[in-house]
């Protein structure tokens, strides 16, 4: 039997205060934002490690005087 159907509504209701995520979603996103933490003040460190490397062997520096 074939259906048609010209027209589809959907409607979803969350109450106030309730999150429209599942706990495995807001786990997952939790695990993304701490991994791009770590990412960012990992590349942070690298570069005040590079720019204090460079700055030691610069002329004039500490190493160069």
């Amino acid at each position: 039997m074939a259906v048609n159907v010209e027209q589809m509504t959907t409607e979803v209701v969350t109450a106030a205060g309730d999150l429209p995520l599942t706990e495995a979603q807001i786990e997952r996103l939790v695990q993304l934002i701490l991994r791009r933490l770590a990412e960012k003040e990992r590349e942070t460190r690298y570069s005040n490690e590079a720019n204090a490397i460079r700055r030691g062997v610069a002329p004039g520096g500490p190493v160069g005087r």
